[in-house]
């Protein structure tokens, strides 16, 4: 009987629904509600899809609101006017999610969606990212094994950030922070100051834009209970700490490269165009950035700012330098680890490395791309869109 009763009631419920929407056309076109639906468990959790010219989609059914998979051309193929292939038995259909009909009429690579990364052979892309419910890179990226692997925040578009954790340290790492401040620096702000710790997530006590909060460490919202105030009334937060946090919310690093943005806007509001400045770059945590100029040479750093020698690189080579191993070594040395991959004069990752005499290439980031090449390879062939991973 209660079986029965509940299945009546659904039966009304779904018909006054669909009532409701042929009573109101206008309706349809309206974006659907996605948090009103009644979830997506009965939808594939895994990206594979059974048919040849299929492909998953974190939007593909319920209105964009689940994943799934839909048809679309495959890699290579042709398309028509852009976006489209049309013939007489063959509706329009657009290249899979990832591609875009590009030069030539044909489906290639969109690199800046993290859903390219399904069209590619593990074994060039040498890894396989996460990808979020709008098929953009997921905050937290993971590679390598539960013991020297490690998780990097990414931006959206595929784009590593401040941020890091051992693997097996991951659990509670969201990256909201570090996220938040790329996205708002990349819409052109320059005075953001939120302060995000190691693993990406929010320090408890956060100013920005002259008003200070306690911030939940994960999602950086203002904590229950607790009120926002203005910056010269910060100490009187109940998460302020004297101890850790001093007399000055900004840190030294952060001090200094504010003040060259307010000199070089003086100079500029002066007619001072032509001056040049030196750039203090400072990480999202208020420690030093990854590399200090003087003079002609660029030098890697450390979180203090003290050098890590001996690598350096001259001014015409700077957009080239990374320091990715040269901080790996720093760290891996204080976390009494041992880094076996070679570094290049300039602090970057060698990409070709050897192993008790077998050769093999890493990415950017250290991790292996390709095993048993030849000795003459060219490690780039096997990074794919280097530029953003």
């Amino acid at each position: 009987m209660a079986l029965a009763m509940i299945k009546s009631c659904t039966i009304r419920v779904l018909s006054a629904a669909l009532l409701l929407v042929l009573s109101n056309p206008v309706s349809t076109q309206l974006v659907p509600n996605c948090a009103s639906t009644l979830g997506c468990l009965s939808y594939p959790v895994d990206t594979s899809c059974p048919n040849p010219d299929e492909f998953w989609s974190p939007t593909a059914v319920l209105g964009g609101c689940c994943p799934g998979c839909v048809r679309g051309l495959s890699l290579g193929a042709p398309c028509g006017d852009g976006t489209t292939t049309e013939g007489p038995t063959n509706p329009a259909t657009p290249c899979a999610p990832g591609l875009v009909c590009g030069v030539g009429n044909v489906c290639r690579l969109n690199t800046g969606d993290c859903l390219s990364t399904y069209h590619v052979p593990a074994d060039i892309i040498g890894w396989v990212p996460q990808c979020d419910s709008r098929g953009q890179f997921a905050p937290k990226q993971c590679r390598g094994d539960r013991i020297n692997g490690r998780c990097f925040c990414y931006s959206a578009e595929g784009k590593r950030i401040f941020g890091w954790s051992w693997r097996n340290a991951e659990q509670n790492m969201t990256c909201a922070c570090s996220r938040r401040r790329a996205e708002l620096e990349a819409e052109g702000r320059f005075d953001v100051t939120l302060h995000c710790t190691q693993n990406g997530n929010y320090e408890e006590l956060q100013c920005d834009q002259d008003v200070c909060w306690c911030a939940d460490a994960m999602t950086g919202i203002q904590k229950p209970g607790t009120r926002a105030v203005p910056t010269d009334l910060w100490t009187l937060l109940p998460c302020y700490n004297g101890t850790l946090h001093g007399v000055q919310y900004l840190r030294r690093c952060e001090s200094i490269a504010f003040s060259q943005i307010l000199q070089r806007k003086q100079f500029i509001m002066r007619g001072h165009t032509g001056v040049t400045f030196t750039d203090t770059l400072c990480e999202y945590d208020g420690s030093h950035g990854r590399y200090i100029i003087e003079g002609q040479e660029a030098s890697c750093t450390w979180l203090d700012g003290t050098k890590i020698d001996p690598y350096k690189t001259s001014l015409q080579t700077l957009a080239a330098m990374n320091c990715n191993c040269a901080r790996d070594w720093k760290l891996f040395t204080l976390a009494g680890r041992k880094m076996e991959l070679v570094c290049e004069g300039n602090g970057n990752y060698a990409p070709l490395q050897s192993r008790n005499g077998a050769l093999f290439c890493v990415d950017p980031h250290g991790f292996v791309v390709a095993e048993n090449v030849p000795e003459q390879t060219n490690c780039e062939q096997f990074i794919f869109g280097a530029s953003l991973l």
